[in-house]
């Protein structure tokens, strides 16, 4: 511990940052309403919606350069605040804009918030570090997951009733909560740049080490990340209009309705008890959980496939298929914990800024990549060819998750 840092002040860190990190992880209530917002309230069309998510990841990519540029001279902490701040920003842009132009400005800077608030991963490892809990990262990502998880579930049964007595509450109510984080922001920081391993870094930089070596864990760690986040997201939009269609093709409006929001209402709890066990499932199989999580990331695309196909009644296919949605939901923010985690102790101090970007970036690439490509095919095809190619690509995942676990863990 050095004589710069305050102890007491790191353990008030630790116990405000679940809160913080838990609360800011995405905006609140957008997440229930946003399309419904969009299509009633501002009037875009369905072609204007899907073109915003395009817009806001090309922007994203296209920002990350000097992002990235303004994270080195600014530190962690600044950053943090800095991409709180544009959160709120963003917020305020997507709930008042009154023309797609102003709503795209929002979603790019919702975008771009992220890549500096990513670095409150660096701070937490840095100030555990510091008080010599390295090895309780997962635990206290977890906890903010949990806190994450609980709210949006929450949220998720008054955001359609809040909407209904006025279409702008849940908006504001984001907005509310973004103002809030904004303020925990300023209790949060890295106090490594007060000296002690910061020093160190300095020197180093200014003996050229900023290079970075490109080990073949790390280049590993990038295509898992890379590669894992967008088979889960796709994985998540595509799969529930799957489970949309058949249900439409088999029962009214309403029925569907009631079902799929039962669906998503549960989908929320396994998503709370995901993150509530995940600290506890990493204790008893340690390293070995990002092999686990790749497979079961391709059976959820499998159990798509086989309930979309399986000659059954209506109950027995949809549950099927409901089981994959449910199985993206317990492993996706289980699996970023877990690539943060070691993509942070696989680099020193000085580099932390440049890899967490550089793990948002091939995210960000690959999702582009993904959305555009099945864009197109969905133009002459089926849905449920997604599927199948997104089940392809989790295949390969699976092989990268067992070469990272391979080089990263050795056996003695």
């Amino acid at each position: 511990m050095t004589e710069n840092c305050d102890e007491q002040k790191i353990q008030r860190f630790i116990k405000i940052y679940p809160w913080y990190a838990g609360l800011s992880a995405d905006l609140l209530f957008w997440i229930a309403i946003d399309s419904l917002f969009f299509t009633v309230v501002r009037n875009l069309s369905h072609a204007q919606l899907v073109s915003l998510t395009s817009v806001s990841v090309i922007g994203g990519i296209l920002l990350q350069a000097p992002v990235l540029f303004v994270i080195k001279k600014a530190g962690n902490t600044a950053a943090v605040r800095i991409g709180t701040a544009l959160l709120l920003i963003s917020s305020l842009f997507m709930a008042f804009g009154n023309n797609y132009y102003l709503i795209a400005v929002g979603k790019v800077l919702y975008e771009v918030a992220f890549t500096f608030k990513n670095m409150n991963s660096a701070m937490l490892e840095n100030n555990l570090t510091l008080v010599g809990k390295s090895d309780e990262f997962i635990k206290y990502r977890t906890k903010a997951n949990t806190i994450y998880a609980v709210v949006t579930m929450l949220i998720s049964f008054v955001a359609g009733f809040m909407f209904n007595i006025n279409s702008f509450l849940p908006v504001m109510s984001a907005s509310f909560f973004c103002a809030v984080t904004f303020a925990l922001s300023f209790f949060m920081r890295d106090y490594s740049e007060k000296g002690g391993k910061t020093a160190q870094a300095g020197k180093t930089k200014k003996n050229g080490g900023e290079k970075i070596h490109y080990t073949k864990t790390i280049i590993l760690i990038l295509l898992s990340f890379g590669l894992f986040y967008p088979i889960a997201n796709s994985g998540q939009s595509n799969g529930k209009l799957l489970i949309q269609d058949v249900l439409l093709e088999n029962t009214g409006v309403d029925a569907t309705s009631l079902i799929l929001s039962g669906v998503l209402a549960f989908s929320r709890i396994i998503r709370v008890i995901s993150n509530a066990t995940f600290y506890k499932i990493h204790i008893r199989f340690k390293n070995k959980v990002g092999v686990a999580l790749a497979m079961l990331l391709s059976f959820s695309t499998l159990f798509f496939i086989i309930g979309y196909y399986l000659p059954a009644p209506l109950a027995v296919k949809v549950s099927v298929m409901s089981l994959g949605y449910l199985v993206i939901l317990f492993i996706r923010d289980p699996f970023k914990v877990y690539a943060e985690n070691i993509l942070l102790k696989a680099v020193t101090i000085d580099k932390q800024q440049t890899m967490l970007t550089a793990l948002d970036f091939f995210r960000k690439v690959v999702r582009a990549l993904i959305s555009i490509s099945f864009a197109a095919l969905l133009t002459v095809n089926p849905l449920i060819l997604v599927i199948i190619i997104l089940f392809a690509l989790s295949a390969v995942e699976i092989i990268i998750s067992f070469l990272l676990y391979k080089n990263a863990f050795p056996k003695p």
